[in-house]
């Protein structure tokens, strides 16, 4: 038998009201004494009460949710945002609902529509796709929403990104003051701006050192299945260039898989190539010692995100939008 607040109060010879009130965390806000509400969340606890989050918010018309969407919940980078957001939230009172649009477009649009229908308070999203109906109509209706490490620069919406260019220049500028003469880039979903700036990035460190941007080194790597299209093109590239002699990997799962592809060929890709990679995963630091990160601040990011938002709810009307652009580290 579920327990609800009212049958707390019966047992404690207690107002509905009042127990509704102390175990939403406005007790002392009531005037009840410290002895009320320890007594009344101790035996909340003792019988295993749990909220009825969405009950509370048709009677509140607070939820005290929010919605984050990744493009996919296994990956290590994003996991880390998820924890980045989840603690700073927790420290508000919020609750967080993660879902993942695994990197498809239609399912990203029904989880806006999902979540958004369970009422939560805003919605923070690394978006997946080009072009987004639900996120327009967020941004004009004034829905409370944050992009986070990816944006749209033609919608005017809040976001918290890192420097991707400017990350990306430093690091094959930091392959090429550390020996490499000709280096390859490994990117993919080219057609997010974000992916384009690592790739301009790329490019211009090149001009800078006086060096030709040749296109054969730029490998594009289709994200549905990289698996396969990393041996696949790495393959064809040290055929056709058996001098390259450093990467840059515009993505920590590029990185592992190219790792993957170097030992299944008996390369020692950690002494022939000079190897740079925007961010990390677990394991990469054992595998390649050797190879330079350009390292994304998670917390920040995560506090930021959280921050701007938490903003706009409580602001309840459309405000000035914010746009955060964070530094790298290169490590």
């Amino acid at each position: 038998m579920s327990v609800s607040v009212q049958s707390i109060a019966n047992d404690l010879g207690l107002s509905k009201a009042t127990v509704s009130s102390i175990l939403s965390g406005n007790g002392k806000a009531k005037g009840f004494s410290a002895a009320t509400i320890e007594t009344v969340r101790n035996y909340a606890d003792s019988l295993g009460y749990i909220p009825n989050l969405l009950a509370r918010g048709l009677s509140t018309g607070k939820s005290n949710t929010v919605g984050l969407i990744i493009p996919a919940v296994g990956d290590t980078f994003y996991s880390q945002i998820t924890q980045a957001i989840e603690k700073p939230l927790g420290e508000r009172g919020y609750s967080l609902i993660v879902a993942s649009s695994e990197g498809d477009s239609e399912k990203e649009s029904k989880l806006i529509q999902l979540l958004r229908s369970q009422k939560v308070e805003g919605l923070i999203i690394a978006p997946s796709k080009l072009q987004s109906p639900e996120i327009t109509e967020m941004v004009s209706s004034g829905f409370p929403l944050v992009l986070v490490d990816r944006y749209y620069p033609q919608f005017d919406t809040n976001y918290v990104v890192v420097d991707n260019e400017g990350a990306s220049r430093e690091l094959v500028k930091c392959l090429i003051k550390n020996g490499a003469k000709k280096v390859a880039i490994l990117t993919t979903d080219t057609h997010l701006f974000v992916m384009k700036r690592r790739l301009f990035g790329y490019k211009s460190a090149l001009a800078d050192a006086g060096m030709n941007v040749d296109d054969s080194l730029c490998l594009s790597i289709d994200r549905a299945d990289y698996h396969n299209d990393t041996w696949k093109q790495l393959g064809n590239l040290l055929e056709k260039h058996p001098d390259v002699d450093g990467f840059f990997m515009a993505t920590h799962y590029l990185a592992m898989e190219s790792i993957r592809f170097f030992m299944s060929e008996g390369i020692d890709y950690n002494n022939r190539f000079k190897l740079g990679c925007f961010h990390t995963t677990t394991a990469l630091d054992i595998l390649a010692p050797k190879m330079f990160f350009s390292m994304m601040p998670i917390n920040e990011i995560g506090q930021e995100a959280v921050s701007i938002l938490i903003d706009n709810i409580a602001e309840k009307k459309p405000g000035n939008t914010v746009h955060i652009t964070l530094n790298n580290t290169l490590l």
